[in-house]
């Protein structure tokens, strides 16, 4: 998948809590109650009523009140689309894009996109939006995706919101610039939108767009970090590690952030964290812990964790010295064309 694709692929997740429609079946699914949800939705949906038929495939989908099953969910949304239900179309599509309880067809999903984006679904919008940018089921077309998710930003749609500041940060389809992208990062921020609240603070702390601030940058990366944002929570240790923000420094409470974020799977807090644990700072120091926190890092392919775990081996720290071992993870590390990697083997007489 490539960067583009990355950027866009999160957003075609479906949010349950957000699809249910506005009655009493709507109520009970919202107070996780859906045992009553299926008894409200069950007899509207025998009687074909098209929000009580699409409120049964969000039950069937989630497995929430019934035994998770994809295909009936596509059935419900199927019935509830084929009567022109916006949100039952959004579904259907949303089903096709990821094969959940149907063949994947893309094509079929930027069908069934169109349908509802055609009826002013701000869902609909920045789904068929994120397919043109991708290329997904239609041509690649920059121009359309960013008309979509304008259509769907202007609805106050944050997903459509945070793509739009990263289509204006990459420049794709558009002249790049950060200050735009900054402005709709900070409307998405603003909604408790994590991923652009993560941006916003990564925006503040290089000046990009914005004045740069690292007060600001810790405001929006502790509201992210708050949501369980592993790499917010990694920055605000940064911010302890350093002392800055207005933070005190304090390595000890850089370590409780890095090791939030690290045990999420976050190879770079993994790998600072090992850093920390390596030189005893904020923790008592312990060269099998930094080897561990390494090897973990340099498993999921980062190349700092990479060299890093080449020089514990090397030196034997926290490992028996073994050459052979660093140079292998060394040479790892320098396909990824980190210099400090091909100077450790350099020196090594690779």
């Amino acid at each position: 998948m490539n960067l583009k694709s990355a950027i866009f692929a999160v957003g075609l997740a479906f949010s349950l809590s957000t699809y249910a429609h506005a009655d009493d079946g709507k109520t009970a699914f919202d107070k996780g109650d859906y045992q009553a949800a299926l008894q409200y939705w069950q007899p509207l949906a025998d009687k074909g009523d098209a929000a009580a038929q699409f409120g049964l495939g969000l039950l069937y989908e989630g497995g929430t009140g019934v035994e998770e099953d994809t295909a009936k969910a596509f059935a419900h949304y199927q019935k509830s689309a084929d009567q022109g239900y916006a949100l039952g179309q959004n579904a259907v599509g949303h089903m096709y894009q990821l094969g959940l309880g149907v063949d994947e067809n893309p094509e079929e999903a930027v069908a069934w996109f169109r349908k509802a984006a055609d009826q002013g679904l701000a869902k609909g919008q920045r789904n068929l939006g994120f397919m043109y940018s991708n290329g997904s089921g239609v041509e690649e077309d920059d121009a359309q995706a960013l008309a979509w998710l304008l259509k769907a930003a202007a609805q106050e749609d944050d997903f459509a919101q945070y793509y739009l500041g990263n289509i204006y940060s990459n420049g794709y389809g558009v002249e790049k610039d950060d200050a735009q992208a900054a402005g709709w990062y900070r409307k998405a921020a603003e909604q408790d939108n994590v991923d652009a609240q993560n941006a916003l603070g990564l925006a503040y702390e290089y000046g990009t767009g914005v004045s740069q601030s690292d007060a600001d940058a810790v405001i929006w990366y502790r509201k992210a970090a708050d949501q369980g944002d592993a790499r917010a929570q990694m920055s605000i240790g940064n911010m302890y590690l350093e002392g800055l923000g207005g933070l005190t420094q304090d390595a000890s409470q850089a370590v409780e952030w890095y090791r939030k974020s690290a045990d999420q799977g976050y190879d770079v807090a993994q790998d600072n964290l090992g850093l920390q644990y390596a030189a005893g700072n904020g923790v008592a120091k312990d060269e099998a812990q930094a080897l561990a926190l390494f090897e973990m890092a340099a498993e999921q392919g980062y190349a700092k964790s990479q060299y890093n775990l080449g020089v514990m081996y090397n030196l034997g720290l926290g490992v028996p010295k073994d050459k052979d071992k660093a140079i292998y993870w060394w040479r790892l590390a320098a396909e990824q064309d980190l210099e400090s990697a091909k100077e450790a083997l350099t020196a090594a007489g690779e």
